[in-house]
């Protein structure tokens, strides 16, 4: 700290930073993503624990048992009311299990107005069916919620008929218990997460703009953890446990411990986004390392979409610890059945059930390579500074350029003060011979004054780019551009109907037009020079704003979803620091290519066609890239709908940090080169 105390030390720190900043950029860059991905390897992380000792996992034996609950009688029951109902909630079915059991059961009614003109201003409800066990040790001031989802029969996500069944019965072995020092709340959804939000909405007393939770007849005290069954019914293979949540949120780390505790003791398989384990003796392998890296990749690309992976992502933003337990069910019969799975969850809540505080011992950041190893944030945190300091260093060299660059017209200016003095003082001391002679040179001064004035008109040109003055046009289009990016959708959708578009087209291919037009405002705003090519502004002091800005929106993002400012640095950074006006051709064209390859509309291309290969496999290139382009589409309005729904921000951060940031390189391109 006294070396870096010092002024001259300091200086000359600046002055090799400044004058070594390719080479250190390089380095930084290559080092960071080599150190993140290496994170992967058991070397670099840690083993998994339990935090909170109050939890006491697995300590008491389980009792849960189906001996007088027949599992497949009321299985068949379910099946019997879904055919009446077509598909629809049984909610009077499940009305009177809940009472049959002795709960205080009860219904709540919500309606969904859908944003953008979807649905043209109609209402559609919705019904959720919950019940409360309460403590007998308490009186209703904490509680523990079961809940899943309803899913028809010709739904292409997992189904939850095991998972409805299964909570009737351990619903019905609770009640015997007298342990309980929280309520049980046992909740069966409709709509998916919609009907989540309605229900928590209602739970917490908020009034939103488009669900209408409408009041709840009878309410506990507050949510401590909650656990989401997706459990299909017959015999299941393995479970998978889901954790990321809305904006990249996810649950402390305890309760995933917990969960991958309980389903060891039990001898069930469990898995992290389907990837099992590495076994013990491969885990220090090469194989075992692409393995685990394999399994963080997955685990960040599904953070990084800030869509949460089930019912318990909708938790999070009211700091309720909450999680997935999904039952994998292959097409040959698994080893694990109902009654194992009700042992893992009654482990889970009787573990809960010992929590005296809520849940802040253990991480809430962190990242997973697999279910029994994790990388915290003081981990993470260092490579991923190492992956963003290259824009930092590219500032500060370019900053104490602009500086030198100042002194040197300063310098210049006081030495031709002096010469112009000089020479005043020679012309008043000479005698008339001389006059005479300078009389004859008057032609020659007069053909040096007019090329010093041409050298004035292009000194003036280049100060009129120069400045924070010359900066502001540009930086003030990218901002209006960012924010009519983010006031669009109400807009394209009202629009949509004039075209004979439907809404999602209409919003997509406005987008779309709104991009393309964002392409061409360089130079719209800019001044253009005597040439007639290029555009005046300050590019380095453009270029030194534009990378702290980029550098500070990455940080802060890092702080609540990593795994997003991870993949925009790597993809981004590299780009941002090389780009430069110049009078190549070539290479100028090769910058603005590598700048659309890392603009906001090609990115999220790429991300659809990501999850498009995740989603199936594709033998034709032409088909995956017609797919994804399907895919985007649908998946842009199902981003708008989830703002405006459960306030994700990711359309947000697109619209007024990565776009933004964007276009101002972009506009550092048809700038003139100095």
């Amino acid at each position: 700290m006294g070396f870096l105390s010092n002024p001259k030390q300091r200086q000359k720190i600046i002055d090799a930073v400044s004058k070594y900043n390719n080479k250190l950029c390089v380095l930084c860059y290559v080092a960071g993503v080599a150190w993140f991905l290496a994170l992967a390897s058991p070397y670099l992380n840690a083993q998994t624990y339990i935090s909170e000792n109050a939890l006491l996992p697995g300590v008491v034996g389980n009792e849960f048992h189906f001996t007088d609950f027949d599992v497949n009688a009321v299985l068949k029951e379910l099946q019997e009311e879904l055919k009446k109902d077509k598909g629809k909630l049984p909610r009077d079915w499940l009305y009177s299990q809940f009472r049959m059991i002795g709960l205080d059961t009860y219904m709540q009614n919500y309606s969904i107005k859908y944003p953008l003109h979807i649905t043209r201003g109609q209402s559609v409800p919705g019904q959720n069916v919950y019940a409360i066990l309460r403590a007998r040790r308490t009186a209703s001031t904490e509680a523990i919620v079961m809940s899943t989802p309803f899913r028809p029969k010709g739904s292409d996500l997992t189904q939850t008929t095991g998972g409805i069944v299964l909570m009737l019965g351990l619903a019905r072995h609770f009640r015997k218990q007298p342990y309980w020092s929280k309520d049980i709340i046992f909740l069966v959804t409709d709509h998916e997460q919609i009907g989540m939000q309605a229900w928590l909405e209602g739970y917490h007393l908020i009034d939103a703009d488009y669900i209408k939770p409408g009041e709840l007849p009878g309410r506990s005290g507050p949510i401590q953890a909650a656990i989401n069954l997706e459990i299909p019914s017959g015999s299941l293979k393995s479970f998978d446990l889901k954790i990321q949540g809305l904006n990249g949120q996810l649950p402390n780390l305890d309760l995933f411990n917990l969960a991958v505790k309980i389903c060891n003791k039990e001898g069930a398989d469990v898995t992290l986004h389907q990837q099992h384990n590495v076994h013990s003796n491969k885990a220090w392998t090469l194989d075992g390392f692409q393995h685990t890296l394999k399994t963080m990749l997955k685990m960040m690309w599904s953070q990084a979409m800030g869509l949460p992976t089930g019912n318990h992502g909708l938790f999070h933003q009211y700091h309720i610890e909450a999680l997935t337990l999904q039952g994998i069910h292959k097409k040959k019969s698994g080893d694990i059945g109902l009654d194992t799975t009700g042992k893992i969850v009654e482990g889970i809540f009787r573990s809960l059930n010992n929590l005296l505080e809520r849940f802040h011992q253990s991480f809430f950041f962190y990242i997973l390579s697999s279910t029994n190893r994790y990388v915290s944030i003081g981990m993470y945190m260092p490579p991923f500074g190492l992956i963003c300091a290259p824009g930092l260093i590219k500032a500060i060299a370019l900053w104490v350029g602009l500086g030198k660059e100042t002194k040197n017209k300063e310098a210049k200016g006081e030495k031709g003060e002096k010469t112009e003095s000089g020479k005043e003082e020679v012309a008043s001391d000479t005698n008339d011979q001389d006059r005479e002679k300078s009389e004859e040179k008057t032609d020659d001064q007069e053909a040096e004054k007019e090329i010093s004035s041409d050298e004035e008109d292009e000194e003036e040109s280049f100060h009129a780019g120069s400045g924070i003055l010359s900066t502001v046009p540009l930086l003030f289009s990218s901002t209006l551009m960012g924010l009519l990016c983010s006031m669009g959708p109400h807009l394209l959708a009202s629009m949509s109907g004039s075209f004979r578009m439907h809404i999602e087209d209409g919003i997509f291919y406005g987008f779309l037009a709104l991009f393309t037009a964002s392409l061409i405002f360089p130079k719209m705003v800019g001044r253009k020079t005597s040439k007639g090519k290029k555009l005046l502004f300050d590019w380095q002091l453009l270029k030194c704003i534009g990378l702290i800005f980029q550098s500070l929106v990455l940080f802060s993002l890092s702080l609540m979803n990593i795994s997003l400012a991870f993949f925009l640095g790597v993809v981004i950074i590299p780009i941002t620091v090389i780009v430069h006006p110049t009078s190549n051709r070539c290479l100028l064209w090769f910058q603005k290519l590598l700048l659309l390859l890392v603009s906001p509309a090609v990115l999220v291309y790429l991300a659809a066609m990501v999850g498009t290969l995740q989603e199936e496999k594709f033998t034709s290139l032409v088909t995956l890239l017609s797919k994804s382009w399907a895919n985007l589409s649908r998946g842009l309005l199902l981003t708008l709908v989830d703002q405006y729904f459960f306030g994700s921000w990711i359309f947000i951060v697109f619209s007024f940090s990565v776009l933004p940031t964007w276009l101002v390189f972009w506009g550092i391109a048809f700038c003139e080169p100095t």
